[in-house]
């Protein structure tokens, strides 16, 4: 792909210009798709220019007339006897006459079941429907659900938990080191974890940098459109392009976010944690998420503090909630879980879970990897037109071969048997 600015030649399917960082354009999109909006004024959400009601709060756009109110029905008050001046619905002789229709029926279809009922012979059953797993209070509370997504009202769950367990024993549960994972369905409430325990988070703690920005640009600390100018004194080294481009360059903080997870840039991620408010900042909001186990604890690069044992951490079950949310659309706006989403589809790094999946198969994934620490990390939703689920696996003080190839076997092994 030529850049436009400096006319570099980049790999196919690169975002940014190698050489200078100008942003590559996007072969598959012509068009825009974009439509005239209109934001509400209640809670912010873009919306149809049709719209006459927010489609996330519900609240009425200016010039909206309100509905009307049914007239009530007339009532007449009675001038004798001891109800005097009460009033009195006008009576209907007609709806006198359906109303005992209709209680004559019910009476005769009631005597028919009962009396079946009492006559049925010993050996023959009824069947009773089994009673649903009752939502959790998150699940209550929001009423958007990812257009893949549906709650289920099933009696039986379509996730064969004993054949995931089999399937992670088999896979990674032979391979050295400490390892973490967490399976579930986008579609119901239950889910399967080994070795519930904090490791190493690597760059897959850009996961919460990334949904503590949306949440606080939800409360009006942080405007995602606002520039940011990069100075040398940003640049760190690690993964990123953005340490080669020149200061004096800017970046909307939107921008920021993309670089941050497709590139795994820590430049990108850095000034992001200090936009945020600081470190303290973005665990109070990661808290807020129900994150217990995560912590962010030191930048990236910061090498001075990882050697002091200061490292970010989290939890397999941290991170497939987190994505399990946001795909749900429970955690963040509808519109924002869909830049979530669309910025991990985005991400390019397929080497680990997501490696041998048919092509049909849609991915949302972001990585993570120490190699001096034997960390290989992979958190990853994967979806076609018969369902999706989330896959978290996080490795340390193992062998990165041997836990990429464990990986590579265990993405396939779980769409073969969740989606197929």
């Amino acid at each position: 792909m030529k850049c436009p600015k400096c006319n570099s030649t980049n790999p196919t399917g690169s975002k940014f210009c190698q050489s200078c960082g100008e942003t590559l354009p996007d072969p598959t999109t012509q068009v825009s798709s974009a439509k005239p909006g209109k934001i509400c004024q209640t809670c912010g959400v873009s919306n149809d220019i049709k719209n006459d009601f927010c489609d996330q709060c519900g609240a009425p756009f200016a010039g909206t007339a309100p509905k009307q109110a049914p007239a009530p029905e007339p009532t007449y008050s009675r001038t004798k006897g001891p109800y005097a001046g009460v009033p009195q619905r006008k009576s209907n002789p007609a709806g006198i006459i359906i109303g005992v229709v209709a209680g004559l029926l019910v009476l005769g279809v009631g005597g028919y079941f009962a009396y079946n009922t009492l006559n049925k012979p010993a050996n023959e059953t009824t069947s009773v429907a089994k009673s649903s797993k009752a939502e959790s209070s998150t699940e209550k509370e929001s009423s958007s659900v990812a257009s893949s997504s549906s709650e289920t009202s099933s009696s039986s769950s379509s996730f064969d938990e004993a054949k995931v367990k089999e399937l992670v024993a088999n896979d990674i549960g032979g391979i050295a080191g400490d390892k973490t994972v967490y399976v579930a369905p986008m579609n119901e409430d239950t889910s399967y974890l080994l070795n519930n325990q904090t490791q190493s988070a690597a760059s897959v703690i850009k996961l919460f940098i990334l949904a503590a920005a949306y949440a606080q640009q939800k409360i009006g600390t942080i405007n995602l459109d606002d520039t940011y100018t990069l100075s040398n004194a940003d640049k760190v080294g690690g993964t990123g392009v953005i340490q080669n481009m020149p200061a004096g360059k800017t970046f909307t903080y939107r921008e920021l976010l993309a670089y941050m997870i497709d590139e795994s840039d820590n430049t990108a991620a850095n000034i992001m944690i200090d936009a945020l408010g600081g470190i303290d900042k973005v665990n109070a909001q990661i808290e807020k998420m129900g994150a217990h186990d995560t912590k962010l604890q030191r930048k990236m690069m910061d090498t001075k503090s990882l050697e002091a044992g200061r490292d970010n951490i989290t939890s397999a079950a941290d991170v497939g909630e987190l994505l399990k949310k946001v795909y749900n659309h429970k955690l963040i706006s509808k519109s924002d879980s869909a830049e979530f989403l669309d910025i991990l589809n985005k991400n390019r790094d397929h080497d680990k879970l997501v490696r041998d999946l048919p092509t049909g198969a849609k991915v949302y994934n972001k990585t993570g990897i120490m190699q001096n620490y034997g960390i290989l990390n992979d958190a990853a939703i994967i979806e076609n037109e018969k369902g999706a689920f989330v896959v978290v696996v996080l490795t340390q003080n193992g062998d990165n071969n041997e836990e990429q190839a464990a990986m590579n076997k265990l993405g396939l092994d779980l769409y073969n048997t969740l989606l197929q």
